[in-house]
């Protein structure tokens, strides 16, 4: 069949605007404009970002309020606009000015809605299934580090986190459920710093993440101001994220009031450590659950415990699972640690989240055997190997 130059040309045309119909679907053309605090060439480049910011917003609307309607997504939210320049295909400045000390930036811009709602979707699943884990919280608090009284936990400062982290949707486990435990074992545990112990008693209250810490005040002497003794105390809040199932530490820092506290009183007082804790309290979020979200969106290492498995049966599962798409390194991605009483205690270097490795783990079939996933944690399965007959 021969086809006129006509026709051909009718096709292309066809072809073309069809092209374009679906590039306008997955783009869109908004005009903006952003402000910042200042009149230099710095405040200017922040309007020009807030701008892009804002571009991206209004293309992606409808988007972003539906999805929040239904689900707490101010993390995601926050995350993908965070990086609103690369969903802009091309923009041009229009206007430039400033009022008082407030600069302006008007531009034009092509926001790729496909790439933000791809991304958003991606985030959000993050988020959902990695991003929010459960959590047990016990802070030791000592008002005074120089009186020799011990230390005390369940006060101000845990409460205080409690409540912040409650407030942005945090999961933590059932005070009523684990007061019992939580007033013996664990607080024990957490006076004498004993992570393993801690992260035992967290494992077994189901929480993928203990949160501990110390609170301190130590006393810097006084000064006279106006004919008062005036007291300043050190205080310091030292937090940190320990994964329930393997005693990893996730995330550790200290964290300081911005100002030094002052009192008239020689005695440090409750009050110091619940400003402190509602002072510091969003970033210690901040950083916990960035810890958690790398280890979600990272490679992770995986604890695989082997069941009724000898050394040799292993060194054939290593052989195997070394070719497995997923783990990382070959047969140094899959490391035994320990062989006690016919259990191997494995580490798998892993780029995907748990679920795909215990699936990945129940398909496989290795001289003849086969594999069931008997428990799972955040970090850990129990494998039981069966041997075929």
């Amino acid at each position: 069949m021969r086809l006129s130059v006509r026709s051909i040309c009718v096709t292309a045309l066809a072809l073309i605007l069809t092209a374009a119909s679906a590039e306008g679907q997955m783009a869109k053309r908004v005009e903006v404009t952003g402000k910042a605090a200042g009149t230099g060439v710095k405040a200017a480049d922040e309007a020009k970002l807030d701008a892009k910011r804002n571009a991206v917003e209004q293309a992606c609307g409808l988007y972003i309020n539906a999805q929040s309607e239904t689900e707490n997504f101010k993390l995601v939210k926050d995350r993908i606009l965070g990086q609103a320049g690369g969903y802009i295909r091309e923009f041009k400045v229009v206007k430039e000015w400033q009022e008082g000390d407030i600069s302006y930036c008007t531009i034009e811009a092509v926001v790729s809605v496909a790439d933000f709602e791809r991304d958003w979707a991606l985030f959000a699943q993050v988020k959902e299934d990695e991003g929010n884990p459960r959590c047990v919280i016990v802070i030791t608090e000592d008002n005074d580090v120089d009186d020799l009284k011990p230390s005390e936990a369940n006060g101000i400062c845990q409460s205080k986190l409690e409540n912040f982290f409650l407030s942005k949707d945090v999961q933590l486990m059932d005070k009523g459920v684990t007061e019992d435990v939580r007033g013996r074992d664990l607080e024990l545990a957490a006076i004498n710093e004993d992570i393993n112990k801690m992260a035992a008693v967290a494992a077994a209250f189901k929480a993928d993440v203990l949160v501990f810490g110390r609170a301190e005040a130590k006393g810097g002497g006084s000064v006279s101001i106006g004919g008062r003794d005036a007291y300043r105390w050190d205080i310091t809040l030292t937090v940190r994220a320990v994964q329930a199932d393997s005693a990893r530490i996730l995330a550790s820092n200290v964290y300081r009031p911005r100002k030094p506290h002052m009192t008239t009183s020689a005695a440090c007082g409750d009050d110091a450590f619940a400003r402190l804790t509602d002072e510091v309290a969003p970033e210690v979020l901040k950083d916990i659950g960035e810890a958690w979200r790398k280890r979600a969106t990272v490679s992770r290492t995986c604890r695989v415990f082997w069941q009724s498995c000898s050394r040799k049966q292993f060194k054939a599962i290593q052989a195997h699972l070394a070719d497995v798409r997923g783990v990382e390194r070959g047969k140094e991605g899959v490391k035994l640690r320990e062989l006690v009483n016919d259990v191997v205690e494995s580490e798998v270097s892993w780029k995907y989240d748990l679920n795909l490795l215990a699936d990945t783990i129940e398909d496989m079939e290795v001289d003849g055997m086969t594999f069931e996933v008997v428990e799972q944690s955040a970090n850990r399965l129990d494998v039981r190997v069966v041997q075929g007959e």
